[in-house]
C-alpha cells in the first residue's frame, strides 16, 4: 500500500508517535489533510474532537476515522454487477480486476461489452477478459448497449455462470442523455436478472480529488449506487476524498485499485484501512 497510503500514513504516524505531551499544531495538520483532498469539516472532526478518557489519543483518532468510513463486502454470487463511471476512470481495467478476484475464488464470470460506442473499448475488454479467464458477450460497434447487456444476462443464465459483469460507456455525470441511457441499461439488466442479486458499482478515479464527490453524488441521485471502487491509489492520488464520499453520501467503498496489474486490487475494509495508515 504505497502512494496515497504512504502520504496519509506518514502524517498520522507523526501524530501517533508523539510522546512529549506538547499540544498538536492543529492548523498545520489541518492544512496537510486538506492538501490530500479531505474536507475541512472532516479534518476538524478528526483533530478537534474531545479525547476519550482512558484511551490513547491515537486510538481515539482511529475510532473517529473508522466512524466516518463506510465499507461493505463485494456482492456474493450468483449476481450481476453494473459498472459505471466517466471516461478515463479506469473502468475497463477495474472490470478485469474484479473479474479476476471472482475467478481466483473459483467462480465463473461472464462480461458484457456494453460500451458499443468505441471499437477500441470492445477490443480492450476482450483482451483483458481472455487474460483473466472470463467469458464475454459483444456486438458490433453502434449496437444498442442495453440489448448487449440483455444478451449477456441471458448467456449468464444459459451457461450457468456465477457472476455477470456489465460494462458501460464512460460518460460525464452531467450529460443528461447518456445518464438516461444508463437508467435504461440498469432497468433492462434488473429485469433480465429475474430475481438474482444485483449491484451497481461506480468507478472513482482518486487522482481527480474533489470532482469525484460530485460524480458520486449525481450518479447516486440519478442511477442509484450500491458501492464504489476507487482506482489509481498508486502514487500521486489525493485519496482523502474517500472520507468525504463516505461521510456525506453514506455509500460504501467495496474495493480499491492500487496499480495497473490485474492483481493490484483488494476488497476495502475500513478497519484494516485505518490501521494500515498508522503502520
Amino acid at each position: 500500500m504505497q502512494g496515497f497510503f504512504s502520504k496519509l500514513s506518514s502524517l498520522f504516524t507523526k501524530l501517533s508517535d508523539r510522546t512529549d505531551g506538547a499540544p498538536i499544531d492543529r492548523e498545520r495538520y489541518t492544512d496537510e489533510l486538506l492538501s490530500l483532498d479531505m474536507s475541512f469539516g472532516i479534518a476538524e472532526r478528526l483533530l478537534n474532537g474531545k479525547e476519550t478518557p482512558g484511551k490513547a489519543p491515537v486510538d481515539t483518532l482511529k475510532d473517529r476515522m473508522k466512524q466516518i468510513l463506510v465499507s461493505a463486502p463485494l456482492i456474493e454470487p450468483k449476481c450481476g454487477i453494473l459498472m459505471i463511471g466517466i471516461n478515463g476512470s479506469g473502468k475497463t481495467t477495474s472490470i478485469a480486476k474484479l473479474g479476476k478476484w471472482y475467478v481466483d475464488r473459483g467462480y465463473s464470470v461472464i462480461v458484457g461489452a456494453g460500451d458499443t460506442y468505441r471499437a477500441a473499448a470492445i477490443e480492450q475488454l476482450s483482451i483483458l477478459s481472455d487474460r483473466v479467464g472470463m467469458d464475454m458477450v459483444k456486438a458490433m460497434p453502434g449496437v444498442d448497449p442495453a440489448s448487449v447487456i440483455h444478451d449477456t444476462v441471458m448467456a449468464y443464465k444459459h451457461r450457468s455462470k456465477d457472476v455477470v459483469i456489465a460494462d458501460t460507456a464512460g460518460r460525464l455525470h452531467t450529460n443528461v442523455n447518456l445518464v438516461h441511457e444508463l437508467k435504461k441499461i440498469k432497468s433492462v439488466m434488473t429485469k433480465a436478472m429475474a430475481g438474482d442479486k444485483m449491484a451497481t458499482y461506480l468507478i472513482v478515479d482518486a487522482t481527480i480529488g474533489k470532482n469525484s464527490f460530485q460524480q458520486a453524488k449525481l450518479f447516486n441521485e440519478n442511477i442509484g449506487i450500491d458501492g464504489i471502487i476507487i482506482t489509481k491509489l498508486d502514487g500521486t492520488a489525493k485519496g482523502g476524498i474517500i472520507f468525504t464520499i463516505c461521510d456525506e453520501l453514506k455509500i460504501p467503498v467495496v474495493a480499491i485499485g492500487t496499480g495497473e496489474s490485474a492483481g493490484d486490487f483488494m476488497v476495502f475494509d475500513k478497519d484494516k484501512f485505518v490501521e494500515e495508515l498508522f503502520v
